[in-house]
């Protein structure tokens, strides 16, 4: 048998007493991996136009890419690798692998590596997500380790509460713009209230946690800090008004409700003296439980009474709930995964490719000419976007990992390190739940990658799983050969850094192309600033998209036609680009067919055809948005080809109702702008008979009328919407029509 010292030395998280021997790589790498922890959920900069995600993946990319070149560092200099095996390494690795086709059988491989812009959630975020998988891994050693890791969460969620709790009170010190903000709902650093709450939500369990642990230990003091920081993680909780965390919450803390149960069940039937002895000797479990109850309760009826009539209301109509948040999302993207199944559309393409799958309540329900981000269900959107095979991997990934920590919690006997284990489990479970609704970014994956990674090393902890070590060559007859190894592995690992803070430089650049064409009206200043984000990050398609932009409002700031023809065409190709780099992104093309469009109205009549093919293209990508019909329609209109517009309608009007009713209205539009107001009432009568429930087109309707001198009708018409359509937002508009009519 081995002894006890030998023991120790083959667990993969040693006690905190167990000797270990100095590692001075593997220090600075768990150090590097804590500020990244602590650092990624805080870090956000307005300097950028992407103030959030785009400044926390740029960090996080830089401490990944020293952690990674330390680690090389390390293997060159000691001549060898070694490698603790983990039961989730080969499930991690197939999900790299998935990401990496998946990128490549994109109909967009450059979008899919990078991600939609927003999201920034391709290939290399994912497989940045891996990778500290792995370092988290190989270099946490100790349980004083782990602890560190969960008072480093714990301390960003701290900090990050404290910035809640002052947008709560009104002391923000950052004044952002109304466009940045969702009234009544706080985003604190994360840059979105359901991003806020995801992360709330995996830091309550910890400082639960923490607070039996400090009831076991009888430290007062220590636990009246914790409750006071509960409170305000609750009230940042609520503070958001998402539903999806806050269910989140609720599974997390049943996690701590079921486990005290089981506890107390065990030991009630082991002990001798009653119930009310168990109760004594379980008095901290209760006494957790119900201040836990206690306090949500009450702020839930005081500080958060306006997030409790949301979810309340949510859960009296759980099926109107879904349908007005997420069914609309849902359903298209199950229609996604049927037409490609095996390998979907590719990495982070969803934004991309819902538009040709979403149906006109989207549009009402989210507002004209958006599409969703993802598909607002974690499951659905790797399906829809990896297909059924990476989803299978998946799913498989979370069961190991929910099966590694259920067999080495069993297996845990220290109370602290076992609460804390569970505090982590409740942690993992929040969001697992909360990502049924939502969808995960780098401040809290990082945060569960890292927790599949400790209770990775728990499960081969208690397995005692030996260590792999593989031998380059021998150190001492190297020479300078790995003194040079080092030395290329720090210069690589500068070389990423510096790889990462260009992309966010070149976003720096893009942000500064904006403002000083939407608020200054400089588009001579804003198209030098697009040219450097582009010459920055050429692989990002919205820069060439706001380059070609801002050539175009240039354009139309000067009188001569070479000019103005000059920088048209310089917009083309800047269009032209961005639907190369995603050709099923809609807008794309009907930017091409706006300046084609231009180009035929100053240039060449030839130009007025390749505008058609843009928005027929556009229109396939996305067939229920108004913009490109109403832009097809005008085109028609405007070269005299109206011949052409009845055939589309009826061409629309056989195959979609809903449809059809969107166009009839846009051509409606465009009719009453040209003051054919007897054309536009007969399409928006058109319109109504296919969407009785259409109620700006009612209202519509009774516009026309009123201009045509049809009062009857006119009457009939408002009448129907106010008394159909109470809360109609240009309620007060359509009142004062009526009066107006029955003078």
């Amino acid at each position: 048998m081995k002894t006890e010292e030998k023991m120790a030395k083959d667990k993969h998280i040693k006690d905190n007493n167990a000797p270990v021997k100095p590692d001075v790589y593997g220090s600075i790498i768990f150090w590097l991996l804590m500020a990244a922890v602590f650092l990624v959920p805080l870090f956000f900069n307005i300097k950028s136009y992407d103030q959030f995600e785009m400044p926390k993946l740029t960090l996080l990319r830089i401490f990944t890419s020293l952690m990674l070149g330390t680690w090389l560092v390390k293997i060159f200099s000691e001549g060898r690798i070694e490698y603790k095996p983990m039961p989730l390494d080969i499930p991690m690795l197939l999900w790299a692998l998935m990401n990496i086709i998946t990128t490549f059988t994109s109909f967009s491989p450059n979008l899919s590596f990078r991600g939609e812009y927003e999201n920034f959630a391709g290939s290399l975020s994912n497989l940045n997500y891996v990778a500290l998988y792995f370092i988290a891994t190989q270099f946490i050693k100790t349980k004083k380790q782990v602890n560190y890791a969960a008072l480093t969460i714990a301390l960003s969620g701290l900090f990050i509460t404290v910035y809640s709790l002052m947008q709560f009170a009104g002391f923000d010190f950052i004044k952002w713009s109304d466009a940045s903000v969702i009234k009544g709902r706080y985003f604190a650093s994360m840059g979105n209230p359901n991003f806020l709450g995801a992360f709330i939500i995996m830091v309550i369990p910890l400082s639960v946690a923490f607070f039996i642990q400090a009831a076991k230990a009888g430290k007062k003091g220590y636990m009246a800090l914790l409750g006071l920081l509960f409170v305000g993680e609750y009230i940042a909780l609520f503070g958001t008004q998402s539903r999806g965390p806050f269910l989140g919450f609720v599974f997390s803390m049943a996690v701590f409700l079921i486990y005290g149960i089981k506890v107390f069940l065990k030991n009630s039937s082991q002990n001798s003296g009653g119930l009310l002895k168990a109760i004594v000797s379980h008095k901290i479990w209760i006494a957790a439980v119900s201040a836990v109850l206690v306090i949500a309760v009450i702020l839930s009826l005081t500080a958060g009474k306006d997030a409790t009539n949301r979810i309340v209301s949510s859960i009296a109509d759980i099926p109107g709930s879904l349908q007005q948040s997420r069914l609309h999302i849902w359903i298209p993207a199950v229609k996604m995964i049927k037409d490609k199944p095996i390998f979907g559309f590719g990495v982070d393409t969803f934004k991309a490719v819902f538009p040709a799958y979403e149906g006109s309540d989207f549009a009402q329900i989210d507002g004209a000419n958006v599409s969703s981000r993802t598909a607002h269900n974690e499951p659905l959107n790797i399906a829809a976007t990896m297909g059924l095979i990476s989803l299978g991997i998946y799913l498989m990934m979370i069961w190991l990992y929910l099966l590694s920590w259920y067999r080495s919690f069993k297996r845990i006997e220290e109370y602290n390190y076992r609460i804390l284990s569970l505090g982590f489990f409740a942690a993992s479970v929040g969001y697992l739940v909360q990502n049924m609704f939502s969808f995960g970014v780098a401040a809290i994956n990082t945060t569960f990658y890292l927790i599949m990674a400790i209770h990775a090393l728990d499960y081969a902890s208690v397995k005692r799983l030996p260590a792999s070590v593989i031998k380059l060559y021998d150190r001492e007859k190297a020479g300078l050969f790995a003194p040079a190894l080092m030395c290329g592995a720090a210069v690589l690992s500068v070389f990423l850094c510096f790889k990462a803070y260009n992309v966010y430089s070149a976003d720096v650049n893009y942000n500064m192309g904006k403002l000083y064409g939407s608020l200054h009206n400089r588009w001579d200043l804003a198209v030098k600033q697009h040219e450097l984000s582009v010459e920055k990050c050429p692989g990002e398609v919205k820069y060439h998209v706001y380059l070609g932009l801002a050539y175009e409002r240039l354009a139309m700031m000067y009188q001569d036609k070479e000019s103005k023809v000059k920088l048209l065409l310089m917009a083309e190709k800047a269009y032209k680009k961005g639907s190369e780099l995603n050709s099923m992104n809609a807008y794309y093309w009907g930017n091409s067919g706006r300046v084609h469009t231009l180009l035929g109205e100053i240039q060449d009549p030839k130009y007025f055809t390749l505008a058609e093919e843009d928005y027929i293209q556009a229109v396939k990508r996305a067939p229920v948005t108004a913009l490109f019909y109403n832009n097809l329609l005008d085109l028609y209109l405007k070269t005299g080809r109206g011949d052409k517009i009845m055939p589309m309608l009826e061409k629309i009007e056989m195959y979609d109702k809903q449809l059809a009713a969107t166009a009839n209205f846009t051509l409606g539009n465009i009719l009453f702008g040209n003051r054919d107001y007897t054309n536009a009432l007969y399409h928006y009568k058109r319109s109504f008979e296919f969407k009785p429930d259409f109620y700006e087109c009612l209202y519509n309707i009774g516009v026309t009328a009123a201009t045509l001198g049809q009062k009857q009708e006119a009457i009939a018409a408002l009448n129907e919407l106010l008394l159909k359509k109470p809360d109609f937002k240009q309620r007060e508009d359509a009142e004062k029509i009526l009066k107006d009519l029955k003078r």
